[in-house]
Parts: C-alpha cells; structure tokens; sequence
C-alpha cells in the first residue's frame, strides 16, 4: 500500500485549519467594514498566508516521490504545515479585547508571526531536500534567492514600526510569491 495518501490527509486537515482560521478572520472583515478600516498590514499578510497555505497543499504533491516514509519524517512534514496554523493564530487570535484593535494586536504580536515565516523558509529548504536531489535541481538558481528573499521580507516586516510599511512588504512579497508560484508550479509535474 502507497503511505502517501494516507500520510496527506493529516496534513491537509491542519493546512485546512490554517485556511479556515484566515479565510474566516478575513470574512469578519467583509462583514464588519468600520472595523476594517487602518487593517492594510493585516489583511495583506492574511493574503500572503493564504496563498502560501495553498502553494504548499499544491507542492506537497512531490512528497509522493518521498521513497521511504519514516515517522520522524512525517512529524516533520505535519510540522511544516502547522506553521501555516500557528501564523495564522497570529493573525486571528481566538480572543482580542474589545479595547484593542485587531491590527494593533498582531502588531505587538508580529515577531512571533514574523519569526515564524522566516522559520518556514528553513523548514522549506529541508523539505525540498527530502524530496530528493532532482527536485531541488529542477527548482533552479532563484530557489535559495527566494529563500534568502523570504527571511529577509520577515527581517524588515518584523523591525518595520510603521504598519503601512509591513503592509508595503508584504504586498512586495505577495507579488513575488505569486510569480514564483505561477512559474514554477503551474502544473503537478
């Protein structure tokens, strides 16, 4: 029997967490415009998660080619995905005080969530190198650009005291991303 499948379906469960948990808390936002107002930081990063919660479910697809599944392995793999939950706890928490704006709460909050996206671009590298040594020659020269590219966008949101200019990064990061993504897995080759 092919572990894969059955390995996948934790991972995605978590992953559809993460996409819930933004997705929901960007509903919230559509629902109650006054309080939407000054959130551009928020938002942009809710977009830029989301779309990283879905590239990885999308490039997750290589692990089929994962030979051997070792249970360190997959906690490794489960790791990754929770990432993508944790950050967006950062950007939703389950419970912020009436007297506290949402955006001023992830702001305070923002070495944590910033810490943990400059964390993922490791764990990214780690991953790729699982998938074996093709996959990370078919990924090309930009991919440890786009790594050093990731943390460095974490390092300047995370220092940035303005909130429009986290936003600015994160929009930066966003097209980038969005490009990368659009380049190199348009299809599940």
């Amino acid at each position: 029997m092919d572990a894969f499948p059955h390995l996948k379906i934790l991972i995605s469960l978590v992953l559809g967490l993460a996409i819930t948990r933004v997705l929901s808390g960007l509903s919230r936002r559509l629902q109650q415009p006054v309080r939407t107002e000054g959130m551009f930081a928020q938002i942009v990063w809710s977009v830029v998660l989301l779309l990283g919660a879905v590239h990885f479910w999308w490039w997750e697809f290589a692990l089929r080619n994962v030979g051997a599944w070792h249970f360190g392995v997959y906690v490794f793999v489960l790791s990754y995905a929770s990432l993508h939950f944790l950050m967006a706890t950062l950007l939703y928490p389950d419970a912020v005080p009436d007297h506290a704006e949402s955006e001023q709460f992830f702001m305070r909050r923002r070495a944590g969530f910033f810490g943990l996206f400059a964390l993922s671009f490791a764990f990214d590298l780690i991953d790729t190198l699982m998938k074996g040594s093709d996959h990370l020659w078919a990924l090309g020269p930009e991919y440890p650009l786009r790594l050093a590219l990731g943390v460095l966008a974490a390092l300047l949101a995370w220092r940035a005291r303005d909130m429009r200019r986290v936003g600015m990064i994160g929009l930066l990061w966003l097209v980038y991303d969005l490009v990368w993504i659009i380049r190199r897995y348009d299809g599940l080759d």
